[in-house]
């Protein structure tokens, strides 16, 4: 029978403080008693219909915050610098491509990619690709939340049927499968990221309002885009009618709160999925850093973009030589990798401005919430002026002054 609102039997889920949207509970309730909706701040989290529950539990028992999974048992974590051979996939990818080989080798074999998409209006969710062109839509980086509906049932269905399924998302979003599945499936395969953190949707729409009405309906947003180098990157948005505009200026304003780590969901400040091993297969990231202290000798080959692969499960070590076809590799020092992803291993220090900043940008206009919160310091505006001022080919070569 399904319990009322004051039955003390009802789940006791994650708060909005510590729930990462992954999904994981949701997916387990066969009796459709739990959604993600937007909290106040435009984060997805559960919500529960105490109508339609039972009490069984299961959505409790899913909860990677809860119940975390387990992380492979691997005694040495081996490193990859890796960067595509085609030239004109690496040029569409934020880093080196690493994530496109993986996926295309598994498309090949009759498979199916699961990974973050723009839809309409910027919106994120994570779909189901099966071919090479629909793979376009899981390239870039998306830097915000993106929707996990129930996409995981639907890659359980695909595992039962015996499809070989690659999952991308955040370690959270990983973790969030993992427990949901409950299982090991000889044909996953599973990739999270080295991750910042992630900020609202609503942010992003906010965002996105701001910018329409200067330069029309926006398609896209390539927050990586590497016209001026991999380390140097722009924010690039494409516009409906084909065209493109990098942003300059106070059109930046919201790379300046990523960047600050005034926008994260509460949850990323105490993030429970990172360090290593993980559970995922593969952990991907760009690989920052490489060659200042460790000789690399491929200087020329870093402005276009490294991929950072980590194996978290070594019996899996043998998918990466499936993709020499694909990918140039390199082993290299666990150490250099992640000196150059401290985000992999701690979170981020929750700034005092972000107990106001989701409720100044309910509350305010944009103009006077962008002065407020998203106004460069002097640092902050003479990198940029770096950035978007100085020709590439100069950029370059600053950045391989400090290349051994």
């Amino acid at each position: 029978m399904p319990l009322t609102d004051l039955n003390k039997n009802l789940p006791q889920l994650c708060d909005t403080t510590s729930c990462t949207g992954c999904g994981a509970c949701v997916n387990s309730c066969a009796h459709q008693a739990l959604c993600l909706t937007a909290s106040a701040e435009g984060f997805y989290h559960q919500t529960i219909d105490a109508q339609r529950c039972v009490g069984c539990k299961l959505c409790e028992r899913s909860c990677p915050v809860l119940n975390p999974p387990v992380r492979h048992n691997t005694e040495k974590l081996r490193a990859f610098a890796a960067w595509h051979k085609d030239e004109d996939i690496r040029r569409e990818s934020s880093s080196g491509g690493a994530f496109s080989a993986f996926a295309s080798f598994v498309l090949s074999q009759g498979g199916c990619v699961v990974g973050a998409a723009y839809g309409k209006d910027l919106h994120i969710e994570h779909i189901v690709v099966e071919t090479e062109e629909e793979l376009r839509r899981l390239r870039l980086s998306k830097y915000s939340q993106s929707f996990i509906g129930g996409v995981l049932s639907e890659v359980k269905s695909r595992l039962k049927a015996g499809q070989t399924v690659l999952f991308t998302g955040t370690p959270c979003q990983v973790s969030g499968l993992v427990r949901f599945l409950g299982r090991d499936y000889t044909n996953l395969i599973t990739i999270d990221l080295i991750c910042h953190g992630v900020p609202s949707p609503k942010f992003l729409q906010k965002y996105r309002e701001s910018l329409e009405p200067r330069f029309g309906k926006i398609d896209k947003i390539d927050f990586r885009n590497k016209r001026k180098g991999w380390y140097d990157n722009l924010r690039v948005v494409y516009t409906e009618n084909g065209k493109s505009h990098a942003m300059r200026g106070h059109n930046d304003a919201y790379w300046v709160a990523f960047s600050r780590d005034t926008c994260l969901m509460e949850s990323c400040y105490q993030c429970r999925a990172q360090g290593f091993p993980r559970c995922s297969t593969f952990t991907l990231a760009d690989f920052w850093r490489i060659g200042h202290r460790v000789p690399f000798g491929h200087k020329d080959e870093i402005e276009k973009g490294i991929s950072l692969i980590i194996v978290n499960d070594e019996s899996k070590v043998s998918l990466l030589q499936e993709l020499t076809g694909r990918l140039y590799l390199e082993e290299r020092t666990i150490d250099e990798a992640i000196g150059g992803n401290l985000s992999g291993v701690q979170s981020h220090h929750r700034p005092s401005d972000r107990s106001s900043f989701y409720a100044d940008l309910e509350k305010m206009s944009w103009q006077g919430f962008r002065q407020r919160y998203l106004t460069p310091n002097t640092r902050e505006r003479l990198v940029k002026m770096f950035r978007e001022r100085l020709p590439f080919w100069l950029i370059k070569r600053i950045r391989l002054i400090k290349q051994k």
